[in-house]
């Protein structure tokens, strides 16, 4: 960090073409190691100090290291909350990148930065869009027939499948599908406010293609919305909802899809083990999600899980504020 920072303080300096694209490269490296650390500020100084030394060519003549250097840019900015200026710096990849596969890097970042800055309809527009262009049209119009349709074709998909079958399914290798589980995976936490009908499809569909194509990281919380769909109103199905979230834990766990904790734990342990277990053991599993959030950049979730240790410990549990305050440091 010591050498970067003082090459960067000469960088107007260099003339030299390669020479600037060597410390574009250096700015890379101690940012990825800075993101490591999760010293994502730190890390966002190093990616916007590499684009600021690139050359006006650099889309034809370092292509890899150009678009690495936005890409990552893009993550930190997103997990600083610097919005504005990620919302700015998109604009040249989705000009220059050239191909749709190489601009979702940051269609990702800018749809979770419209979450995180609750623009949430502009934010599902984005995902629809994004996932059409991926080959996965979802319905916009949720009539009670499109609805009982999707929720038919899940349960003819699932019926006769234990819970052992699903979690020997292959992995999901097509990059495609699993760009569309990413998108839609964002779309689900935005129309669960915005759009609550779109809501329940998009698991579906999720469920649905972790089957057919193969599970994925993702694929643990989809199993585990189907599981609080199915303990919800009108199914109310206890036994197969808490299942499923079983399911979607295990699913997890044998991944190693840790990034997947904050908000598969915020799923399972808030709105499906509470008809199961006591109230005081899923304390523990709040607190973990919130610091796993924390760690991984899961802002959106670690909030969210933040939240349901405190209303379960409140309302749950009896707890008073100034015990509840000592546990979390406040």
């Amino acid at each position: 960090f010591f050498i970067v920072d003082n090459m960067n303080k000469g960088s107007n300096l260099i003339d030299d073409q390669k020479q600037r694209y060597e410390l574009s490269q250096m700015n890379l490296r101690a940012g990825e190691k800075a993101i490591s650390s999760s010293a994502f500020h730190s890390a966002a100084k190093y990616f916007l100090a590499g684009i600021s030394n690139l050359c006006p060519d650099s889309w034809d003549v370092e292509y890899d290291l150009t678009l690495q250097l936005y890409d990552a840019a893009s993550e930190a900015l997103y997990v600083t909350g610097d919005f504005s200026r990620l919302e700015s710096l998109a604009e040249t990849p989705l000009a220059c990148a050239r191909s749709f596969e190489e601009k979702l890097n940051i269609y990702h970042n800018i749809v979770r930065s419209q979450a995180a800055s609750l623009t949430f309809g502009e934010g599902i527009a984005k995902c629809i869009f994004i996932l059409e262009n991926l080959g996965e049209a979802i319905p916009t119009n949720i009539t009670a027939e499109v609805y009982y349709e999707e929720v038919a074709q899940v349960k003819i998909l699932l019926q006769g499948k234990s819970p052992a079958y699903l979690l020997s399914l292959p992995i999901m290798t097509d990059t495609r599908q699993l760009a569309a589980m990413q998108f839609m995976n964002h779309a689900l936490t935005m129309s669960y406010i915005a759009k609550p009908l779109l809501n329940p499809i998009l698991v579906f569909r999720m469920v649905k293609m972790s089957i057919l194509h193969g599970i994925c990281n993702i694929s643990a919380f989809a199993f585990g919305c189907y599981g609080a769909w199915l303990v919800s109103e009108p199914v109310c199905d206890i036994e197969a909802g808490y299942m499923m979230g079983q399911l979607g834990v295990e699913m997890m766990k044998r991944l190693d899809a840790i990034e997947m904790i904050p908000r598969l734990y915020m799923v399972v342990y808030g709105f499906i083990n509470i008809w199961k277990e006591p109230w005081q053991a899923l304390l523990g599993k709040h607190l973990e999600a919130f610091e796993s959030g924390i760690t991984t950049g899961d802002i959106e979730y670690a909030v969210g899980a933040l939240y349901q240790y405190a209303n379960t410990a409140i309302y749950g549990c009896g707890e008073n504020l100034q015990s509840l305050s000592q546990v979390l440091g406040v």
